[in-house]
This record gives C-alpha cells, structure tokens and sequence, in this order.
C-alpha cells in the first residue's frame, strides 16, 4: 500500500510539473516559455545606446508640401542604420523606454517646437543591425492653425535622444497648412 502512494504521488508531481510547463511530455512549450525566448531572441533595450549608435540615414520617399489643418496623412520612410551598433526595436519591459521609433517634429515660422500637438511614432519592425535599411510608414498630423511650417523627421531612442541631438543629419520639409 505505501508504495502504490507513493507511485501515485510522483505521478501526481510529474503530471502537475508537465502542465506548468505548458503540456503533458508533447514537447510543446508553455505560451510564457515561447513569449521569454521571444524577447530574449528580441533583445529588449536595458539602457541607452552608444553615441556611435545615433547615426541614420533617413530618406522621405513623397514628404507633403500641403495638408489642411489638423489633416493625418501616412508618409514612407527608409531608415538606414549607419552606427556601429544595431537599433532595438523593443523597449525595457514594462515602459518601453529605450526602444527606438522613428517620429516627426513639428516646427513654426519661427523655427519653434510646437510642443502641445498629438505627435505619434512609429516602431521599427525589428532590431536593425549596422547597415541594414527597413521602411518605416509614420502618421503625421498637421497643426491645427494654418501658416507656414517645417516637418523634420528623425529616429528617437525613448527617455534617451532624438538622432538629431546626437549630431545625425535628420530631413526637413516646408509644409504649407491652409483651407
């Protein structure tokens, strides 16, 4: 009797470590086994890149000239990594800061910021090593007040820098806003 008990126990143990694994001995791998080798393979950002790491090479295919005020219009941008280190796609979990995502800055007739304006970015498709290029499509939202405007695009590593801070040549474009 005590040793059918404890034959029972150990397959009891084993059933209950198989389902934590995610399946009964199949093989298969648990969702949150696959989802940590994701993002190990991933390779989530932990902190800020290098200074020689801030270098692209960015290039608007058909940048706008014309929008109406507040008008969201979807732009292509080919993003080359020209750094000595690659680009991580993927922030620290949990904030995203590190990561870097290509955006737009707005600036007035005075060559101001504007800052209160519903900026979005968008996110790289993966981690982009030196040398490689990806195509990144980028919402912008025109200003809400018409007048003359400049759109710089650039490439941003969250919490870190803009590109253009660190001395990388980010485009500018003249936007006319009106009716």
């Amino acid at each position: 009797m005590q040793l059918r008990k404890a034959l029972f126990a150990i397959a009891f143990a084993a059933t209950i470590a198989a389902a934590a694994c995610g399946g009964a001995g199949n093989g298969e791998k648990a969702g949150n086994v696959r989802e940590a080798e994701k993002i190990a393979a991933e390779g989530r950002a932990t902190g800020p890149m290098p200074d020689g790491a801030f270098k692209a090479a960015v290039t608007v295919t058909d940048p706008p000239t014309k929008m109406r005020p507040g008008e969201k219009q979807t732009i292509t941008v080919k993003v080359k990594n020209v750094g000595n280190a690659p680009w991580p796609a993927h922030g620290r979990s949990g904030d995203g800061f590190y990561q870097v995502n290509l955006g737009d800055i707005w600036y007035d007739d005075q060559n101001t910021r504007i800052e209160k304006h519903p900026y979005v970015r968008s996110p790289l498709p993966g981690d982009v090593r030196p040398g490689e290029e990806v195509e990144v499509p980028l919402v912008v939202t025109a200003p809400a007040a018409p007048g003359e405007y400049t759109l710089q695009i650039d490439l941003v590593q969250e919490m870190v820098a803009w590109f253009n801070d660190k001395g990388s040549p980010a485009p500018k474009f003249k936007v006319k806003v009106g009716g």
